[in-house]
């Protein structure tokens, strides 16, 4: 499988630099298994390595243009997981008091807009998640409507625990985008985009 992987590595890179999804899918599911390790020896926190390992491939995905004729893509990867994981590393060391930082900003600024604001994120949110392919979108629900753990969807699915995570990767990087076009909305952190999911699914 990695060797397969390595040898068509130039050609996924390309494709996914074009936007295809299922290209990216097989970046995920290669890279997972060396990321989430790595974040996790450093931070020692499993749910923390697991939404920075979402935030990386989102990052990848965010600059796909990037990835057309990339020599190293595996050294880039390194330097993104490597950078993150420090500064994660570091965050947890620093005072842990930090300001909660509303993921939502101007759309609950104004109190007269917020329900009607509300209401239409609501919308377009489960709209989203309804276009959502079926097998993405039952494990996307499990984690985020029943707070199910990657271990306990596996389990009631009889998937891995890496499939489970590159469908919450691939449905978090969809649900960007969906917000993103119908609302103009850009949400960069998968942290936050997850926060939302929890306000409104």
């Amino acid at each position: 499988m990695a060797s397969t992987y390595l040898n068509n590595e130039d050609e996924i890179l390309l494709r996914v630099a074009e936007g295809d999804e299922k290209a990216f899918a097989v970046i995920v599911d290669h890279y997972t298994d060396i990321i989430y390790p790595h974040l996790l020896s450093y931070i020692k926190n499993a749910e923390k390595a697991e939404e920075i390992t979402q935030d990386i491939f989102l990052r990848i995905w965010n600059n796909r243009k990037k990835l057309t004729g990339m020599e190293n893509f595996a050294g880039y990867v390194y330097v993104i997981t490597r950078n993150r994981a420090k500064t994660a590393f570091k965050e947890q060391l620093a005072d842990r008091s930090k300001v909660v930082i509303d993921p939502l900003g101007d759309i609950l600024a104004d109190s007269e807009a917020v329900s009607l604001e509300v209401k239409e994120l609501q919308r377009v949110l489960q709209q989203a998640i309804e276009n959502l392919p079926p097998r993405r979108k039952e494990v996307f629900l499990l984690s985020r409507v029943e707070n199910l753990t990657y271990d306990q969807i596996a389990a009631q699915l009889n998937i891995s625990r890496s499939a489970v995570r590159q469908h919450i990767v691939e449905a978090l990087v969809f649900l960007r985008s969906y917000l993103k076009e119908k609302l103009g909305i850009i949400v960069s952190h998968a942290g936050w985009l997850l926060l939302i999911c929890d306000l409104f699914v």
